[in-house]
């Protein structure tokens, strides 16, 4: 009787358990490849939804090198796009083709070449910009990280850069907005340096593409703030996020010219200026310098350079034509000449300091016909005046110099005056 009671028990208490637990309920219901045809439908649904297209905020390098480009991107429902850009010429339009996919989440693939959109991830871009073999070390392939009718956040797959697409209002014409971009930076690329003054407070800034580094001395520190920027067709400067200065926050700058080359201001109200300078010795290594014999002011300088004009160039059976200094790379900078028509060049690293010096050294480096002269014709007789030398540089002009007048910071006679005019038979000049 007792064992019936037990079985009795356990049946009762399985039945009260059964009824008491709660049906589980299938929470994803539809399959994993539903979801995902369903998010990217609805991805493709909002990319063809801009009658007018879409602006692409896009910062190409993961360190935000080069700064920011506008690029104009529009999605057909039959996997075409066509995009433009004011890296290229304002009315032109590029077609190719796009796919959405699935790698993680959701991407968007620009996945046939279009001259536009993969200049920024082509490792040897028509431009020359960047380093060769990398480029500007953009993407093409980006991962939707938000899509709304009113904007999409997309995130680089390779450089995992944020890049945000506004939808272009239906009355803005492609080439216009884009031409309101170039006439911008055509004005801006004048500029290769600024002074910021807001009350006491004041800092250096250069330009390298679309980038300012901010430099001021905090304590006995300098401190360096980078500040990559878009510009707007608008005309203005936009940065890329805040830029924080002396306790002051600034998102924006707008151009005010003057009669001379004008100020960029806050938008937001903050009392400074960016004021355009123009820095002696980014003057001297950004453009061609030429030399003359009579620019040379150190006795030993011309006595070496004495034995190339009367031994050197009468055993060579040519004469020199020209020698100037041109910029080779960022860094570099390259004493270039003619004798008799023939080519030679050697390379030297520079490095400045402040506005107005320069150091030069030689790279060991040089073209075929510069090495040949280096070792068998005592080329360094040419190079002595500068070579592994740091100078003051002064100029006939602060803002647009036609002589440049170096002088030796070691030697004071050690000057050279180098001249934006071409000079030929400098040997004799």
């Amino acid at each position: 009787m007792k064992k019936i009671f037990n079985l009795l028990f356990i049946s009762l208490a399985v039945a009260l358990y059964s009824s008491c637990t709660p049906e589980e309920e299938d929470l994803f219901n539809d399959s994993s490849a539903n979801r995902i045809e369903a998010t990217l439908k609805a991805d493709k649904e909002v990319l063809t939804s801009a009658k007018n297209g879409w602006l692409m905020e896009y910062y190409p390098s993961a360190n935000l090198t080069y700064g920011g480009y506008n690029i104009l991107v529009s999605f057909a429902e039959d996997g075409t796009v066509q995009v433009a850009s004011d890296i290229y010429d304002a009315g032109a339009k590029v077609a190719s083709t796009y796919v959405l996919k699935q790698s993680a989440g959701p991407v968007l693939s620009f996945d046939t070449h279009n001259e536009i959109m993969h200049f920024f991830s082509d490792p040897h871009n028509s431009g020359g910009i960047g380093s060769d073999g990398k480029g500007m070390e953009g993407d093409f392939e980006f991962t939707i990280m938000e899509a709304t009718k009113d904007k999409v956040i997309l995130k680089g797959k390779k450089n995992l850069t944020k890049i945000i697409m506004t939808p272009l209002a239906e009355t803005v014409a492609w080439k216009d907005f884009l031409q309101g971009v170039q006439d911008a930076n055509e004005v801006f690329s004048q500029f290769i340096a600024y002074k910021y003054t807001e009350g006491d407070f004041k800092a250096d800034v250069t330009v390298s593409y679309r980038n300012l580094a901010i430099t001021y001395t905090e304590g006995d520190n300098d401190v360096t703030v980078e500040a990559p920027y878009i510009i707007t067709t608008e005309g203005n400067i936009k940065f890329r996020e805040p830029v924080v200065l002396n306790g002051k926050s600034i998102e924006e700058l707008k151009y005010q010219p003057d009669e001379k080359y004008g100020t960029f201001s806050p938008t937001n109200g903050v009392n400074a200026l960016f004021t355009p300078t123009f820095p002696l010795n980014y003057l001297l290594l950004n453009n061609d310098w030429y030399f003359a014999m009579s620019g040379l002011g150190d006795p030993q300088a011309i006595a070496r350079w004495n034995v190339i004009k009367t031994q050197v160039m009468p055993a060579l059976g040519v004469p020199l034509d020209y020698a100037l200094f041109t910029q080779y790379d960022a860094t570099t900078t390259a004493f270039y000449w003619s004798c008799g028509g023939t080519v030679g060049f050697l390379l030297f690293n520079n490095k400045t300091a402040g506005d107005n010096q320069v150091n030069f050294t030689f790279a060991s480096r040089g073209n075929n016909f510069g090495v040949t002269l280096w070792n068998d014709y005592n080329w360094s007789y040419m190079v002595y005046p500068f070579n592994g030398k740091t100078f003051t540089l002064s100029a006939d002009s602060d803002e647009n110099p036609t002589v440049i007048t170096m002088t030796d910071n070691s030697n004071s006679k050690n000057t050279i005056k180098l001249y934006k005019e071409e000079i030929l038979d400098p040997f004799n000049k």
